[in-house]
């Protein structure tokens, strides 16, 4: 799916209807955050073992507890978490510690936002819909127009008045991009 088509033949494109091009954006998303999540519990597991000097099973009881490790152990895609986690176990001058000063403020605020339409998707009410909600007014999205609002289509088609490439979709993208550079670069 490139803006919306796929291929249906030889050199031969179709447009997807509306709704099925928000599903399709939803979907993706949802993937690529699932992805992001396992990397960035990867790269926290890279500074546990680099700063406490651990193997990589002793850095799963480390990061999670004495007991079960890092089973049953959720969050690994919150920024607030992660900044939490870090700061608790390396200090405020880490990688995670630190997370918003070392992604930048808006990319910090960007995998936030990401965050709360990622929980939005895999659960349908409660506070994961109370924060989406929360989201959207914050992104001055006027209480007539959230009636009824998808996560596909707040990920294709807002901000409004923006280019097609940096709508919600791109932007979180491009965050989680900005993430992994950072990561990378700073931890072995």
């Amino acid at each position: 799916m490139i803006h919306g088509y796929t291929a249906v033949g030889n050199h031969q494109v179709e447009k997807l209807v509306v709704p099925d091009s928000r599903d399709v954006a939803q979907f993706i998303f949802f993937e690529v955050a699932a992805q992001f999540e396992d990397f960035a519990k990867t790269m926290f597991q890279m500074e546990v073992r680099s700063k406490l000097r651990v193997t990589a099973k002793r850095s799963c009881f480390v990061m999670g507890d004495l007991d079960g490790g890092l089973n049953n152990k959720l969050g690994w895609g919150s920024p607030k978490l992660l900044r939490e986690r870090g700061s608790n176990l390396f200090g405020p001058d880490s990688f995670f510690g630190d997370l918003m000063h070392e992604v930048g403020e808006p990319t910090y605020k960007a995998l936030m936002s990401a965050h709360t339409v990622r929980n939005r998707i895999a659960h349908s009410g409660g506070t994961a819909q109370e924060r989406f909600v929360k989201l959207l007014e914050s992104d001055g999205i006027a209480s007539a127009e959230r009636q009824g609002l998808s996560v596909g289509r707040y990920l294709r088609e807002y901000p409004t008045g923006s280019t097609v490439n940096d709508r919600h979709f791109n932007r979180f993208l491009t965050a989680y991009e900005t993430f992994a550079a950072r990561a990378e670069a700073a931890l072995p």
